[in-house]
This record gives structure tokens, C-alpha cells and sequence, in this order.
């Protein structure tokens, strides 16, 4: 049986089981800043005293500082310290995410007076909230995303409208050509892209956005290279001037490893 828990309870259950984890792994809270790479000293500490909303992505980097699943800060605080981890079933973890995301959707209530040389999460949210998903009004931040749209079968490469030239789909592949992309995406397995695609329609049907930490193995034909890349992946509904629906997709990278050469 699913339990369902409102955005507050969500988020008063992720500061409570960081907390505890921390404890238990005796970490101080400075330790565990440096750990999840955090640049400033308050913002661990405004996170654990609740004096801000966490930034969209602070669960999946203290998760993985914490070396534990990113559904474990979400659960139940009286369930998942008292057993073994499992996982949450996807369906689940999408939906505490999306009430974390809604949560941190109705604090980002600030202008978006710049974006600098790369967005951050929030600043996207913010220019969404702002515009209603307007793209006519997205010249700042169009080299950083791609738009998207389903297949028609949910195991077929999604449709590609728009590669953002400095989003990191292309700096990761080398390329902003579409054929580029589209060449990755043929590389992922029936189940991936069925979520994908699944995603995809979710968001561009209900209207909400979604996040989603993801991990991946990209090759590089011209060197014949791979690189594990860890990244979190936003995806928007949002429209053109003629009313088009289209799902923006902006991903930011977590960590990339060191690409393994071949032998030979």
C-alpha cells in the first residue's frame, strides 16, 4: 500500500532523515558540505534548520555524499530506519519528487534579473513560473535546454525540435545537431526509452514538471572513449507563440568520470 504525504511532510521527512544519517555516519555538518560540494557554509545549515527550501538538486548531492539512494531522504521518517534500504517503487520516488519540486516551486517566487554563463536549476523554474512556459520570451536560456516531444511508440527515440548549443546534451555529445542526439538516444535500451518517452507524455499531459537524477555511459566515436555521467534532469511543459506543446528538457551534471580509453 502507498502512503501519501503532503509537500510539507515530504520535506519535513528529508531534514529528518539527513539528520539521522548524518549522526549515524557521525559527520559534522561542515564534512558533509565539503562532501556534497556545496560552495557556500549556510546553506547545509539552512537546510537542516529550515530556513530555506533545499535547491531542486540538494537531495540527489547529499544522497550521493551520504552514499545512499536519493528515495531514502524522502521516505517515511518512521519507516526506512528500521529496516534494511529498499528502493521505492519509480512510480512512488517520481511522486515525492514532484511535491518536492511543487514545494520548491511555490518559495521560488524571486525575479530572474541574469542567468549567468550556465543556469541553475532554479533559475529555470523561475523563468517558467514567470513566463508560463512562453517560449517566445526563452532567448536567454534557449542554448541551454532542448525541447522534446514522445514518440508515438514509447520504445522509439523521442522527437528532437531544439538542441540548446551550451545545454549538456551537446556539450557532453560535441555536437548540437540533432542526428547527434538522436544517434545516443538509438543506444538506450527498450526500458529506458519507454520511461523516457512515458516521462515525456507525463509532463507534457498533466502540466507539471518533473526531475530526475539520472546516470549514464556516453561514448565518444570520434575517440572511441566512454564517460559515466551523472546529471538531473529537469523536464517542463511549455508552448510556442502558436500554442504548440513542447517539454523543455535542461539537465545539470553532477559529476562526470575520467573517460576510459581503449585498449588497442
Amino acid at each position: 500500500m502507498v502512503t501519501h504525504f503532503s509537500e510539507r511532510e515530504v520535506l519535513d521527512n528529508f531534514r529528518f532523515n539527513l539528520k539521522s544519517i548524518m549522526q549515524s555516519q557521525n559527520l559534522s555538518e561542515s564534512e558533509l558540505s565539503v562532501r556534497a560540494g556545496f560552495d557556500q557554509d549556510h546553506v547545509l545549515a539552512d537546510i537542516l534548520r529550515g530556513a530555506a527550501l533545499p535547491n531542486i538538486a540538494a537531495p540527489v548531492r547529499l544522497a550521493d555524499a551520504l552514499g545512499v539512494p536519493v528515495d531514502v531522504l524522502l521516505r517515511d521518517r518512521n519507516d526506512h530506519l528500521q529496516q534494511d534500504f529498499e528502493a521505492l517503487p519509480v512510480q512512488e520516488v517520481d511522486r515525492q519528487a514532484a511535491r518536492l519540486l511543487s514545494a520548491v516551486f511555490k518559495a521560488t517566487e524571486r525575479s530572474l534579473d541574469r542567468i549567468g554563463d550556465r543556469p541553475t536549476l532554479d533559475s529555470i523554474i523561475s523563468w517558467w513560473k514567470e513566463t508560463d512556459g512562453d517560449l517566445s520570451q526563452s532567448d536567454q536560456i534557449a542554448p541551454h535546454f532542448d525541447l522534446v516531444s514522445a514518440a508515438e511508440a514509447l520504445t522509439s527515440v523521442p522527437r528532437i525540435h531544439h538542441v540548446g548549443a551550451l545545454g549538456l546534451s551537446a556539450t557532453t555529445l560535441g555536437s548540437a545537431e540533432h542526428s547527434r542526439l538522436e544517434n545516443f538516444l538509438e543506444t538506450l535500451s527498450t526500458s529506458d526509452l519507454a520511461e523516457l518517452n512515458g516521462q515525456i507524455r507525463s509532463v507534457a499531459h498533466s502540466g507539471v514538471g518533473m526531475i530526475t537524477p539520472l546516470k549514464r555511459i556516453v561514448t565518444f566515436p570520434e575517440t572511441n572513449e566512454t564517460a559515466e555521467v551523472s546529471f538531473v534532469r529537469l523536464m517542463l511543459p511549455v508552448k510556442d507563440a502558436s500554442g504548440t506543446l513542447f517539454v523543455l528538457n535542461y539537465s545539470t551534471l553532477l559529476s562526470e568520470s575520467t573517460p576510459r580509453r581503449q585498449d588497442g
